[in-house]
This record gives structure tokens, C-alpha cells and sequence, in this order.
């Protein structure tokens, strides 16, 4: 079954780091797709919830089941793709915020939606005389969103303005690069040196580097005679190469740390 993706739709979920996509592959490898790919109904065929999962099994050649949701348009299928992204991902507080910023927008813009439409069909069909139309409903303000997800209102304040301010900075804060306070109020190069999060980010950085790759790795480690192939043989001399280059590549930013704790030692 081929299924349909949406740049719009699939903009709207924070990516996943190397390494937890590693993983989803590893599981999905090991136990097949348990969670069935979300659908939008009015739609056909297109991805809500499940981008991942569908180019993973695509990859693997896995089956995969799927199941339908409905939405009377894009602005309500985003809403529902926020609000359930944010309550089951292993996110931090700052994608929390960013994401929180996205639903109160994204129910604001869903009111507006529907506002127009009501609009249109009544004009279209005016309600007899004494006859009242009930009021669209009014998108929940940040007091209300506050109170449900938990998280300081100076801190959405503070996701809603970089937002406006710098739309790039808040695409990384989604994306887990950097943190909320660094992209609102950058600091100087003296202050960053003094956090323990700048170098654990480094860390993770080059921890995850070979995540994407290891279990492919493993499966070349482990090749039979019987597979072997001239395509192996070449490709795994590329693979020693590409290695070699990592090495070295290391080798010199280890050479040159060990040097900058010499020389302020």
C-alpha cells in the first residue's frame, strides 16, 4: 500500500534525533509496526502520525496497518497532529514550550476556520427571523493553555516572541539543538563555557554520530561467505576509507583539545 505525504502535514512534527530513529528502526526490525499509521479520511491515503514508521517499513519491506481519522480541513488535521505529538514523544520542557505555542496558534487559527465557514453557510442560508446563531467558539487563551500543559506562562511568552523574531532559532528549539533561554538571549562566548549542558550537547553530538549506522555495521561484521559479492568487496573498502577519514578527523580534534588543557592548565 503506498501512501500519500503531505510536505504541509509532515512539517508540522518535531524530527527525531539520529538516534531515536535508530531505535524506532531497531524495534520495528525486531517486533514489526504495533502502532498503526495515521490516516486523514477526507484525504485519502495521507500520513498524519506515522511519517516515520511508514519510511522505515517502506525500507525494511514490513507490512503496516493504518487507521482513518476525519477533519473538515488542514488547519484541524495540524491541531490534532500537535496535540498528540506533544503528549506522547520523550520531549524537554523547551519543546514542550514550543510546541504548546504551536497548539494555541493552531486552535486560534481552527476557530478562525470555522468562523469563515459558519459565515458563508449563512449567508448562503439565512436563519429565519428570531431564530439565533450561536457564537463560534472562542480559542482557549494562553491563560487556559497554560493551566493545561503545566508550563510557566513567561516561558510560552518567551516561545511566542522568538517566533516572531527569529522563525529559524525556533525551528532549532523544536528540534532539541539548542535550548529556549540560549535562542532568546544568546550568550557570550566567556558565559557558554561555563555550562556543563554545551559540552554534554557536544557529547551527545558525536555519541550519536554512529548511531544511524551501527546496525548496518554489525550486519557487514558479520557477513558470510555465501553472501559475499565483488559489490561487497568494493563497498566495504569505501566503508574503510569513510572510516579512516573519521578517525583522523578525530584524531586531530583529540590532538588539539589535549593541546587547549596544556595550555591553560
Amino acid at each position: 500500500m503506498s501512501l500519500r505525504i503531505n510536505p504541509e502535514l509532515q512539517a508540522v512534527v518535531a524530527p527525531l534525533t539520529t538516534e531515536e530513529y535508530a531505535q524506532l528502526r531497531d524495534n520495528i526490525q525486531r517486533d514489526g509496526l504495533l502502532e498503526p499509521i495515521t490516516l486523514w479520511e477526507e484525504e485519502s491515503g495521507t500520513i498524519l502520525d506515522g511519517h516515520n514508521r511508514y519510511a522505515i517499513c517502506q525500507e525494511l519491506g514490513i507490512g503496516f496497518r493504518t487507521k482513518v481519522l476525519s477533519f473538515l480541513g488542514i488547519e484541524a488535521a495540524k491541531l490534532w497532529i500537535l496535540e498528540h505529538q506533544v503528549g506522547r514523544r520523550n520531549l524537554t520542557d523547551d519543546q514542550r514550550a514550543v510546541i504548546w505555542n504551536d497548539i494555541r496558534e493552531q486552535r486560534a487559527a481552527v476557530s478562525r476556520a470555522a468562523a469563515i465557514v459558519k459565515a458563508r453557510d449563512a449567508k448562503a442560508a439565512p436563519a429565519p427571523v428570531g431564530d439565533t446563531v450561536s457564537p463560534t467558539e472562542k480559542p482557549r487563551t494562553l491563560a487556559a493553555v497554560v493551566a493545561e500543559s503545566k508550563i510557566p506562562e513567561r516561558t510560552l511568552r518567551r516561545a511566542q516572541k522568538l517566533k516572531k523574531t527569529n522563525p529559524d532559532l525556533y525551528e532549532r528549539v523544536r528540534s532539541g539543538t539548542v535550548t529556549l533561554r540560549e535562542a532568546s538571549k544568546p550568550k557570550k562566548n566567556d558565559k557558554k563555557f561555563t555550562e556543563k549542558d554545551y559540552f554534554a550537547r557536544i557529547g551527545r553530538g558525536l555519541a550519536a554520530s554512529f548511531s544511524g549506522v551501527d546496525p548496518r555495521l554489525k550486519e557487514l561484521i558479520a557477513i558470510k561467505k555465501s553472501e559475499w559479492t565483488p559489490q561487497a568487496d568494493e563497498g566495504i573498502r569505501c566503508l574503510l576509507h569513510n572510516l579512516t577519514e573519521v578517525s583522523d578527523k578525530a584524531d586531530g580534534y583529540a590532538n588539539q583539545l589535549r593541546a587547549v588543557l596544556k595550555r591553560n592548565a
